[in-house]
């Protein structure tokens, strides 16, 4: 099924389905034979941060000590196979880069025939070290632990009491608020010290923060899916840049730590230095671009965004419900509640309060 919620279920019920499908479809992928694609691996990995964003939803209603225990299985599984993921992402960072520049070119000059050739020596150095192959061994022991965990999903809830009428605030409302409370103050921190001044961490937290709420935001998409949309699109464009200026940003440290070779002049010096500032203004759009967008994603208070969403779920509860009286020959169904969509500032006040 899609990663998203059936509303017509309890969240008691569809939390623990969601991850068992996401969880099968990270089995399915490392079981690939002969060996999983670089492809297969990348989709593992998003799925099992789609995980991770899942068990982050649901921190209002889950133990505190059984989450902390999914989520670092969850996250060790992910960086198990980051190595044969991260040198396909710099060969990808290095070829847009590369098609940049030649759009750019009006005629090839010397120098820029020299920073060709010093592209294509990185990518090679690059192309040799990529791990096309995980150990079948380490494969073998992550899907057997992974069928653990989808066993353990089924419990995630034990113990749990749902007070009357709290469904949404015990499942999703906790969970979701501190989502978007955690990537609000990352934008916080970048215009408190100047996004110029930021770190290559800082960016990269901040598209992890969007990320994890990219995934919980589709998984409530059906309950309205119009104005979800709409952010959804808006997020997808900012983990896209952040992700751009993530693998660009690994790339300028692999460069930096590339080391000199004797038979080097100055003239290879200053194609190292001229393709560093190609790649350091590339990183400067990009994260003017994601600056930009992140204002608008995070221009709501936390609370005011968490009980914007709630007042959706509780109307699309209202709407099924009349449908069903309807359906039953009651007609009186009442009329919908009334839900109010934000005011889009262009540029929220620096602070986050609730």
């Amino acid at each position: 099924m899609a990663f998203k919620f059936d509303i017509r279920e309890s969240l008691r019920r569809e939390i623990p389905r969601i991850a068992r499908e996401r969880i099968d479809r990270v089995i399915e992928s490392l079981s690939e034979k002969p060996q999983p694609s670089a492809d297969s691996i990348h989709e593992a990995r998003k799925d099992l941060k789609c995980l991770r964003a899942v068990l982050r939803l649901a921190r209002g209603s889950i133990n505190g000590e059984v989450r902390r225990r999914e989520n670092v299985f969850f996250r060790d599984a992910g960086r198990s196979l980051s190595a044969a993921r991260d040198s396909q992402a710099l060969l990808e960072a290095l070829q847009r880069l590369s098609r940049r520049r030649r759009r750019h070119l009006q005629e090839t000059t010397p120098k820029q025939q020299s920073i060709h050739e010093f592209i294509e020596k990185v990518r090679g150095k690059i192309e040799q070290e990529r791990i096309d192959r995980l150990p079948r061994e380490m494969l073998r022991k992550l899907v057997q632990e992974l069928r653990g965990a989808k066993r353990r999903a089924g419990l995630w809830f034990d113990g749990t009491v749902l007070q009357p009428g709290n469904e949404w605030g015990t499942f999703v409302g906790t969970g979701l608020r501190r989502t978007y409370r955690q990537g609000k103050n990352v934008v916080w921190q970048l215009e408190m010290i100047g996004e110029e001044n930021a770190s290559d961490e800082t960016w990269h937290e901040l598209r992890k923060c969007a990320k994890a709420l990219g995934y919980q935001l589709r998984l409530l998409r059906p309950i309205w899916p119009g104005p979800i949309n709409v952010l959804l699109r808006e997020i997808d464009q900012l983990t896209d840049r952040l992700g751009d200026d993530h693998d660009l940003a690994v790339l300028r440290s692999r460069i930096l730590n590339e080391p000199y070779s004797p038979s080097e002049n100055q003239d290879s010096a200053d194609t190292r230095h001229i393709f560093l500032q190609s790649l350091d203004r590339q990183r400067r759009k990009l994260q003017l671009e994601s600056l930009h967008l992140a204002h608008r994603i995070y221009v709501e208070k936390p609370g005011q965004f968490e009980h914007r969403l709630a007042a959706y779920w509780h109307a699309w509860k209202f709407k099924s419900h009349a449908k069903n009286r309807r359906k039953a020959g009651n007609p009186n169904d009442g009329a919908l509640p009334e839900v109010h969509e934000p005011h889009r500032q262009a540029k929220p006040q620096p602070g986050v309060i609730g």
